[in-house]
């Protein structure tokens, strides 16, 4: 692989780097907070596939990369079930775009999954086959956190994958 920049370089463009919100995110106040007293500047629009995505400038990672945010594995088993076709259908998007999706499950952990820990009638195994499958169809890495540190994975999850393109390119 040819590097682009060198690492000074990136660190000091990374500098620069934004986080584009969703506006139809809800109740993100202790992701928003966090990125205030941190001085890391947002942006609220709409984004086609995602909750969160970045750019530095006037250049836009969000067809690159996204994370899809679930606050608890209630909403999840919500966009599995009830909601499974328009979910599936942003999922199709990015993967006809070629965009990377994150999806960050706060809260939860793979044992909560097997172990039932969640008010969803939704059984664990196929919650556990659906994860699965959706990791392996529509090449998703899932990631799991507490709330208190979403917003620092966030950021760390976009600032390490431009980090990445600015390295090695596309």
């Amino acid at each position: 692989m040819v590097k682009h920049y060198t690492e000074g370089e990136i660190q000091s463009i990374l500098k620069h780097l934004t986080i584009i919100i969703d506006r139809r995110e809800k109740v993100n106040e202790h992701i928003t907070k966090p990125f205030a007293e941190k001085e890391i500047p947002i942006i609220d629009r709409n984004l086609d596939v995602g909750d969160y995505g970045c750019q530095i400038g006037d250049k836009t990672f969000e067809y690159d990369f996204v994370i899809e945010r679930k606050a608890n594995l209630d909403e999840l088993c919500g966009n599995l079930t009830a909601d499974r076709d328009r979910f599936e259908r942003e999922f199709l998007r990015a993967k006809a775009r070629g965009t990377k999706v994150f999806l960050l499950i706060e809260d939860s952990t793979w044992e909560d999954i097997l172990t039932h820990n969640y008010q969803s009638k939704f059984k664990p195994l196929s919650l556990i086959a659906s994860l699965l499958t959706w990791q392996v169809r529509f090449n998703v890495t899932i990631m799991f956190c507490k709330k208190s540190t979403t917003a620092k994975i966030i950021y760390d999850t976009l600032y390490y994958a431009v980090r990445e393109v600015l390295l090695y390119g596309d």
